[in-house]
């Protein structure tokens, strides 16, 4: 799987929790939860983010 597979994948996932979350008839445990897994694939989508865009960096480049 490539990082824009994986990404459109994790943002499908969050837009999923983003819609539950609209729904009037949830109880205060339930949209805390939804809430909570929002922000793990924030994080989730941020590290597969970092690990892209720092896959062309050597070390020997980053001691200049």
């Amino acid at each position: 799987m490539d990082y824009q597979e994986t990404k459109e994948i994790l943002e499908a996932a969050k837009l999923g929790l983003l819609k539950k979350l609209e729904k009037q008839n949830l109880s205060m445990e339930e949209k805390e939860k939804i809430q909570l897994s929002i922000m793990n694939y924030d994080y989730i989508i941020e590290l597969t983010d970092m690990n892209h865009f720092e896959r062309g960096f050597d070390l020997e480049d980053l001691s200049m």
